[in-house]
């Protein structure tokens, strides 16, 4: 399973009121993360560590979209844990 969401937002919310199953990992944009402040990555890891899911960075990826995946997709080679 690899679905987008629009926005990290988006997709711990879906999960956090499971119209969204069997996520296991949200890649978001390295670039798009970097502009966030220490606060707001912190508040996106804490809701993750809840739901239960990893968060990761792509380098590669544009910060139009997030992919949320479930546990039997490998990670690409431009992705990072947080």
């Amino acid at each position: 399973m690899i679905i987008r969401r629009d926005t990290l937002s988006q997709a711990l919310y879906e999960l956090q009121v499971q119209t969204l199953r069997g996520a296991s990992t949200i890649v978001v944009s390295r670039s798009w993360w970097g502009t966030l402040s220490a606060s707001e990555q912190d508040a996106y890891r804490t809701r993750a560590e809840r739901l239960g899911v990893e968060l990761r960075v792509d380098d590669a990826m544009t910060s139009h979209f997030v992919e949320v995946r479930g546990d039997m997709e490998p990670p690409l080679s431009t992705e990072h844990p947080m």
